[in-house]
């Protein structure tokens, strides 16, 4: 046989066989092959984690900071037997967000280790801000006088998303107080310097004592703010301030959706 048969014959056979690659072998291979995903139930593709990191939107616990709690939550006295709680949380991670996270704040009296209230919630955690929950107000049984309270996340809840997407900027001014000594007032502007409408806009305004200790909070909502439009906003408190306001905060909150609106 000379060489050109054998060449020929070596060509016939490997295109053969590459048909049957094609024609076969990758239809079958499609068939049963299933490529990573961040739902799996594994460490795939380029995760870091099981179905976290890399390219999945959920974050891997070492790829995420704690949330700092900025001091003990405020026990604040509206009136007689009437109070709320405030906390200050930071979430120090730019592009990681909890869209549900709960929590657990108990308050208690002087007299006793046992709680005189327990209250469950759940609360959005934006990317990269500092933000308050608020609670109340609540009424207590005549005599009861909580003076402290903790703050305990379930941990459960805390499942961090990666969001990469652009923060609406929102920009308060012409903040006033008014009748401190009868019926107080803080009136103020927000204006929305984004390119586009902004929705469920949580606002909470903190005021401090010459020490920086939070002795007043009220909370309002925004429904929508068009883009490049501002709206006048008022907070009011029902008995008159027992300390000097000398800080006046507006802490901003954008929610997801109207769920979280209480």
């Amino acid at each position: 046989m000379n060489q050109w048969s054998i060449r020929r014959k070596r060509i016939i056979f490997s295109i053969v066989t590459l048909a049957l690659i094609v024609l076969v072998g990758l239809p079958i291979f499609f068939l049963f092959y299933k490529a990573p995903t961040c739902f799996d139930g594994k460490q795939s593709g380029l995760e870091t984690g099981v179905d976290c990191g890399g390219s999945c939107q959920l974050l891997c616990t070492a790829e995420s900071l704690p949330l700092i709690l900025r001091g003990d939550p405020r026990v604040l006295k509206i009136a007689d037997n009437t109070f709320e709680v405030v906390a200050l949380i930071e979430n120090p991670n730019v592009n990681g967000e909890i869209y549900r996270a709960g929590y657990t704040i108990r308050l208690y009296d002087a007299l006793n280790s046992i709680p005189v209230k327990v209250i469950e919630g759940e609360t959005h955690i934006p990317k990269g801000i500092t933000f308050s929950i608020f609670e109340g107000p609540f009424n207590l049984e005549v005599g009861v006088s909580p003076n402290r309270a903790t703050l305990e996340w379930k941990k459960d809840t805390l499942v961090w998303q990666r969001n990469t997407t652009p923060t609406p900027e929102l920009v308060v001014s012409d903040m006033i107080i008014s009748k401190e000594e009868s019926k107080p007032r803080l009136d103020a502007n927000i204006k929305n310097v984004s390119l586009e409408n902004v929705s469920n806009i949580d606002l909470a305004a903190l005021i401090s004592n010459e020490t920086g200790s939070v002795f007043a909070a009220s909370k309002t909502f925004i429904d929508v703010l068009p883009t490049g439009q501002s709206v006048p906003v008022v907070f009011t408190w029902p008995e008159p301030f027992k300390e000097k306001a000398i800080n006046t905060n507006i802490i901003i909150r954008i929610l997801p959706d109207k769920s979280f609106v209480r």
